[in-house]
């Protein structure tokens, strides 16, 4: 069963897109970590570079970014990421960290969900998921202080990360 696209914003280190993404049986989770899927394609949507984001936007219908230049995807609900046992990768009780994440020229302040304490490395390096979930999330380009949004979810690209910090 397939569920209704999900209206997400993904950003890249030079630009701003929203649009609609088929989130498939098992949530945009499963989707954006499909080890099998390089590409993330976007439907209906709008592309502003960061500079310009809330300038007048360029119209598509259809584009394809690369997973891995996707720095983050943010979300209008935490539903819009899945179901929370895939989310979470099983039935955990999971311990909530608000965190501080550095990402080329990016600023992400949010709600991390690890299984007990915080270990950067184990979060960072271990596991086969290339995206983790930030809640209750806030994304200011550095340079472009117009370029903000707030969002209840996203997804954020670990590959991508420079620094992290607990607050």
């Amino acid at each position: 069963m397939l569920k209704q696209p999900v209206q997400v914003q993904i950003i890249t280190k030079t630009h701003w897109i929203r649009g609609k993404v088929a989130g498939g049986a098992q949530g945009l989770f499963s989707q954006m970590n499909l080890p099998t899927e390089s590409s993330v394609e976007i439907e209906s949507g709008e592309i502003s570079a960061l500079h310009r984001v809330n300038q007048s936007a360029e119209q598509f219908s259809k584009m394809w970014f690369v997973k891995r230049e996707v720095l983050a995807v943010l979300v209008d609900s935490r539903a819009g990421l899945g179901p929370s046992h895939v989310v979470r990768a099983g039935y955990t009780k999971p311990f909530p960290h608000r965190v501080r994440i550095v990402m080329e020229g990016f600023e992400l302040i949010g709600e991390i969900q690890t299984g007990g304490r915080f270990d950067f490395g184990a979060f960072i390096f271990e596991g086969e998921s290339i995206f983790l979930p930030l809640y209750d999330a806030r994304v200011q380009a550095i340079l472009f202080p117009s370029a903000f949004a707030e969002a209840p979810a996203m997804l954020f690209n670990r590959k991508r990360v420079e620094g992290l910090s607990l607050l």
